[in-house]
């Protein structure tokens, strides 16, 4: 009897350990986040279906009120990440980080912009997947998915989380 009351409060526990992780935290990419982030540190995971290759992720900075772009390209893959959910089936992670030379223009571009005296709040920051090859019937509904990586200690938070159509 004591084992079968033992059992059930082992169960018991399993079963209140066993919630469903939280959602995932959203929010923006700021230039104030781009002025401080470790080019080292800085990672982009996009989940989306797994017959897609992608080519990296792409980060587009642009001065409001000024014409000037400057893209940042994350281009190196990067190791997998236990802290980011598993894929759902049939949806795989694409992880990336800098390579030498992203990580060089980040650098660059955020002296010069600071030189200049923009201010972070002045920066337009946006962040895009950068499809290689998306099989025919995914087009009009890519499953798409970008969390960033800014800080180990904050973790990853979710940019967007949707569907996405490539139809011109």
């Amino acid at each position: 009897m004591k084992r079968r009351a033992l059992l059930a409060a082992a169960a018991g526990l399993l079963a209140a350990c066993a919630k469903p992780p939280p959602p995932p935290v959203r929010r923006r990419l700021t230039g104030a986040d781009l002025y401080v982030v470790d080019p080292a540190v800085l990672r982009a995971a996009v989940l989306t279906d797994e017959r897609v290759v992608l080519q990296g992720v792409a980060i587009d900075l642009r001065t409001v009120g000024e014409s000037e772009r400057y893209l940042v390209r994350m281009q190196g893959r990067a190791a997998g990440d236990l802290r980011l959910p598993n894929a759902p089936k049939g949806r795989a992670w694409h992880i990336y980080g800098l390579t030498p030379d992203g990580a060089e223009t980040l650098v660059t571009v955020r002296k010069m912009l600071m030189a200049r005296g923009t201010a972070a709040d002045a920066l337009e920051v946006t962040v895009s997947a950068q499809p290689g090859l998306v099989p025919a019937d995914l087009l009009g509904a890519v499953p798409l998915r970008i969390d960033l990586l800014l800080d180990n200690r904050d973790g990853w938070f979710t940019l967007v989380d949707g569907v996405v159509d490539l139809r011109p």
